[in-house]
């Protein structure tokens, strides 16, 4: 008998923990963070501007992370993100940034200033010079002053290092300057060669190029000022870098992202739309096909939803589209494990099991399926997690890490509020609802109809794999097509390789060879131009050329402003260094084969009980390649016929469709596993078709919902992830395909060759 207080007690833990979960959603202590996606802004990825074999130190990478926050700090920016990618890159996001360019020289400029003893040389501003701190940064070319055949090396009397504090000011004439103030050392160093250098000239420069030249003259002790002919905005600027510090490593921009903030808020509004839709669904399907027990689901997935919330709240997850749609993703998986345990609860009472014992046997056959799908996807979004972290692909990381704690809290969901709910419910009124099985979602006749369906999938094995080998060449067609019309087997976007793409939007219908006329002026002579067609999208245009500077990209705005007047809170630039998108390349290819080996081994470790474990993992790893392949075809054919490019996400998607299609097959293989142990006599083929039949409603029910909710983001959520959506859900159906027609039947065809052998040898 079940354990009515321990159950009571667990209700009311459950209780509580929706109570704190309300109270953390409402309240203001923990606000939304909004990645640039939803609210707009600037993301920079920055990296070392060093010789690739010359060692960066993390205490020297984590000194530029400090003076970069400070610096994007002062510019006054609402939440920014510095971090640390890698060993060698940092990442910025700057929210709602209404001046990139100042903010890219702010952050990228070293600031090395120095204090130059120039003698008898009175300097013109803007020199380039050469001095004995000759480590430092250069903008230019040294030149030889005036009376001198070769660029002398002057010495350096002090640094940037030597200031304690820095500030613009600016005298009744209108002229402004820096004023600065020295540290202790900084001012002994001053006062001895201002002292014994009345009359020469001592330069300020700053990366080697001259600011001022003045006279010393008088002896300078604590304070000093800089002059030149500064507006206002140029001696505050130049005040920040001077008084945050010199970077200890000079960086060069790889990547950038302008997004404007209309985008955001046209993002927000669908994706919450599309959500609400796909959760109703999922809510009003699981109601209809379990009845009472779709009630408890209902209420476990309503409140798995509030603690997903609450934990993104309360950890300040930055929520950006993909996130989002990684969140939803998981809100229609979450229901995996409810259906799971349902069917295994509906299985016993199928055997004549009492209601309650089988309960208790439901959940604790179930869980095996639950713990080793669930770790699977947890395997996939770490990896998805350290690729995205260390080439500042934030989308790819907010996916992964809101999929992860969906998963967590599904699986917490499952253990603890869906059992107690259950067992409060079901297992109190056991007797009376034991006879009630229309009420419990049971339906012989159903069960008859999917038993002759499935019972000979095994034995007609060539025909699923005529079937993939079909597929497989069309998507090999495909792409050769592709590698003939685009010079790739995918159409591959700027995350992959060098270029800038531009998403702009006018207030009134233009000419694409006007279009084509800006970027000639910037020498991009064949950029590809699309117009792109849909909601919100009238006089819209994709442009897609060569990798060119912010400053750049900013002029071709600009440019383009001046055709017809440009809504620029609704344009969006994205720029990708060549060596950014060859490393991004060779990241993507090794974490879809590491991915793969570490399937592999997770399967072997899974199943290690089994006989012959190693050909579950190789069936499983086959047919996940079985998986990719088509999905390349998918993404060639794509391309060629929608213009869809591959990115970051379809990264993400790829290997999100492998966690999912893992799952599947994982809970197959249990089952086998289960079925095994039972008849260890029995054919092997026979077991397949056996574990088929026990686990078809599962995988129908599972994948639905997740369909459910892709259909509403397909329908209703954003344009911009709309080919993200589309790869998962073709690859979702695919992975189900997969794992019941390819990965058992191949597993079965191993064995069967496997004993034929043997047999053949002992004859």
């Amino acid at each position: 008998m079940m354990n009515r207080n321990r159950d009571m007690v667990w209700l009311a833990v459950i209780i509580l923990i929706v109570s704190a979960a309300i109270w953390v959603i409402t309240s203001p202590r923990f606000p939304v963070r909004l990645g640039l996606d939803l609210q707009g802004g600037l993301q920079v990825l920055l990296e070392a501007d060093v010789p690739e074999d010359q060692v960066i130190t993390p205490d020297a990478m984590n000194t530029v992370r400090q003076i970069v926050d400070r610096r994007v700090n002062a510019i006054g920016v609402t939440e920014p993100l510095v971090q640390v990618e890698g060993s060698r890159r940092i990442l910025v996001e700057l929210p709602g940034i209404e001046d990139p360019q100042e903010a890219l020289s702010l952050i990228q400029e070293t600031a090395l200033l120095e204090f130059v003893d120039t003698g008898d040389y009175s300097l013109p501003e803007g020199l380039c010079i050469r001095t004995s701190l000759n480590d430092g940064p250069s903008r230019c070319e040294a030149e030889a002053p005036e009376g001198s055949e070769a660029p002398p090396i002057f010495p350096t009397v002090l640094t940037g290092a030597g200031l304690r504090e820095a500030k613009a000011a600016g005298d009744q004439f209108g002229q402004y300057f820096v004023e600065f103030t020295l540290t202790d050392d900084g001012a002994k160093i001053f006062a001895d060669h201002t002292r014994a250098n009345l009359g020469k000239f001592l330069t300020i420069v700053l990366d080697k190029e001259v600011i001022s030249s003045p006279t010393i003259s008088a002896v300078i002790e604590g304070q000093g000022t800089v002059t030149g002919n500064f507006t206002l905005e140029e001696a505050q600027q130049l005040a920040t870098k001077l008084q945050f510090g010199s970077l200890p490593v000079p960086l060069r921009i790889e990547s950038t992202r302008q997004i404007g903030a209309t985008l955001g808020e046209q993002s927000i509004e669908a994706s919450i739309r599309a959500g609400a839709i796909g959760v109703m669904v999922v809510l009003l399907f699981m109601l209809i096909y379990y009845r009472l027990p779709g009630v408890l689901a209902d209420i476990a997935l309503i409140i798995y939803v509030l603690l997903s919330f609450a934990v993104f709240k309360a950890v300040g997850v930055t929520l950006t589209l993909p996130a989002i749609t990684g969140f939803l993703l998981s809100t229609g998986m979450a229901v995996d494990a409810n259906v799971l345990v349902f069917e295994r609860i509906k299985e016993e009472m199928r055997k004549g099991a009492h209601l309650e014992d089988a309960i208790e046997t439901g959940f604790s056959r179930a869980w095996n399926s639950i713990r080793d799908s669930n770790v699977a996807t947890l395997v996939i979004c770490f990896i998805l997690w350290i690729f995205g972290r260390n080439f500042g692909a934030g989308a790819v990381e907010g996916f992964a890490v809101t999929l992860a704690i969906g998963v967590f809290i599904s699986m917490f969901t499952a253990v603890l509020i869906t059992r107690t709910l259950v067992r409060v419910t079901l297992g109190r009124n056991a007797n009376r609802l034991q006879n009630r099985k229309g009420l419990l979602g049971l339906s012989t006749q159903q069960d008859k109809s999917t038993k002759s369906f499935v019972y000979h999938i095994v034995e007609n094995r060539r025909r699923y794999f005529a079937f993939s080998a079909i597929m497989l060449g069309l998507g090999a067609a495909a792409m050769i097509a592709s590698f003939i019309f685009t010079g790739s087997i995918m159409r591959v976007g700027v995350d992959f390789r060098s270029g800038t793409r531009f998403e702009v939007q006018f207030e009134e219908p233009v000419e694409e060879n006007e279009i084509r006329e800006v970027f000639a002026n910037f020498g991009l002579t064949s950029p590809a131009v699309i117009a792109l067609r849909g909601e919100g999208l009238e006089n819209a245009w994709q442009i897609r050329g060569e990798f060119v500077s912010p400053e750049v990209a900013q002029s071709i705005l600009d440019g383009l402003s001046e055709v017809a007047p440009l809504n620029k809170a609704a344009s969006q630039v994205t720029s990708v260094s060549a060596a950014v998108g060859n490393e991004v390349t060779r990241a993507a290819i090794i974490a879809v084969l590491f991915s793969a080996v570490v399937i592999l081994i997770y399967i072997v470790i899974v199943f290690r009980q089994v006989p012959n474990t190693f050909r579950y993992g190789s069936t499983a790893v086959l047919a996940l390649l079985h998986d990719l392949f088509i999905i390349l075809g998918f993404a060639a054919l794509t391309g060629l016929v929608l213009g869809w490019e591959v990115d970051a996400l379809f990264l993400t998607a790829v290997l999100t469709i492998a966690g999912f299609s893992l799952q599947d097959t994982i809970v197959l293989f249990d089952r086998m596993r289960e079925n095994i142990a039972r008849r260890p006599f029995e054919k092997i083929d026979l077991i397949a078709n056996r574990s088929i039949v026990e686990t078809i409603h599962r995988s129908l029910v599972t994948q639905l919902n997740a369909m459910f909710v892709m259909v509403a983001i397909l329908l209703f959520g954003g344009l911009s992830i709309r080919p993200f959506i589309a790869t998962l859900f073709f690859g979702l159906l695919l992975g189900t395909y997969s794992s019941i027609f390819i990965a058992v039947p191949l597993l079965v065809t191993w064995e069967e060759r496997v004993t034929a052998k043997l047999r053949a040898a002992q004859a």
